[in-house]
């Protein structure tokens, strides 16, 4: 982190699991948790069928499978809720590299952070707890469990309370706040959850490849990046070098960067030429328990519980220990446009 001029963290639920959210494929994963329910329920048959237990089996059977799927519920009950669960050391020292202004070794400008984008395929909203952390420096693609918003507008709406839709559904509540003149919008609220065939936002996602194909190293952190495409924006951290804010735009239909100078000199042609830039990629680090398919192409790989690598690395870049606020108040109601920034906000 102390090479890299432009740092993008991208996060899964290994993240979470120490504000007591179980992740998907770890030890105590809901996939692996489920995985052993039905490697037991099998054995369980097999073994009445080795038996001859046929007739025992038609009556059993049911009343087996309610009670495993009670001790299932059970184990996951002892778990906070969404409301509840605040965020972990790795979530506010994120928010507080992205936020907080600190001399870069590799530049002169003093006007520098660590940390210049995250992207999270999290639903927890744990990173959203973190109010210190801007919107337009986060990018959320599976969406927010407590996020609505407007399907006419696109205004957002950030709850204390768990949205109870999935799929991009109407909420039953109405937008409140845009439209020209404000408030006069009056479009359906609908849910930010995606299921499993919806596309991603596409703000949201195009944002995400823009700054990982900006970016000089990539960190990947509590993710197993097999959920795809999210899993292979990683890949962009060995790809094309570092921008200079202001000399150059990543342009997704060309597939490069495109000299700004040169385009608005240019404006009459319509051919976009993609700018060569000299070479400088730190590519990815992966910090995850269980391998991922990405491993082999890592500049780094470390097997480790995120919030003790996190809790060193602000050590080494020179944090004391008095860097953690803790700030994890939630806003009841906030609006913001579908570019994910405040109103208020300015570009980037």
């Amino acid at each position: 982190m102390n090479q890299s001029r432009y740092t993008v963290v991208l996060t899964g639920a290994g993240i979470s699991t120490s504000a007591g959210i179980p992740d998907f494929r770890g030890p105590n994963g809901i996939w692996t948790r489920e995985q052993q329910r039905l490697m037991k329920v099998k054995k369980k048959k097999r073994k009445r069928v080795e038996n001859n237990d046929s007739n025992d089996d038609q009556s059993e059977q049911p009343q087996q499978n309610d009670n495993e799927q009670q001790q299932s519920s059970k184990g996951s009950s002892s778990s906070p809720s969404f409301v509840t669960a605040q965020p972990t050391l790795t979530h506010r020292a994120l928010a507080h590299l992205i936020t907080n202004n600190t001399p870069h070794p590799n530049q002169n400008n003093k006007n520098q952070y660590y940390l210049q984008h995250l992207i999270t395929q999290n639903i927890d909203g744990l990173h959203g707890k973190t109010t210190s952390l801007p919107r337009n420096q986060l990018s959320i693609l599976h969406g927010d469990i407590f996020t609505e918003k407007c399907s006419t507008c696109h205004k957002e709406y950030i709850r204390n309370y768990e949205i109870s839709t999935i799929g991009l559904q109407p909420t039953g509540r109405y937008c409140t706040l845009g439209g020209d003149p404000p408030g006069s919008c009056n479009g359906a609220l609908i849910d930010t959850l995606l299921d499993w065939e919806d596309a991603l936002p596409e703000v949201d996602w195009e944002r995400s490849q823009v700054e990982c194909a900006k970016a000089e190293l990539i960190l990947c952190l509590g993710t197993s990046l097999r959920i795809e495409p999210a899993g292979g924006l990683c890949t962009l951290g060995t790809g094309l070098g570092y921008v200079d804010a202001g000399a150059a735009e990543w342009d997704l239909d060309c597939g490069g960067y495109l000299d700004v100078a040169t385009t608005k000199k240019k404006k009459k042609s319509k051919k976009k030429k993609r700018q060569q830039l000299p070479p400088k990629k730190l590519g990815y680090v992966i910090v995850n328990l269980q391998e991922t398919p990405y491993d082999d192409g890592a500049t780094l790989v470390i097997r480790a519980k995120v919030d003790d690598v996190m809790e060193r690395l602000m050590s080494k870049l020179g944090y004391g220990s008095d860097w953690d606020g803790n700030d994890d108040d939630r806003v009841d109601e906030h609006e913001q446009g579908q570019d994910g920034k405040n109103d208020d906000d300015d570009e980037d």
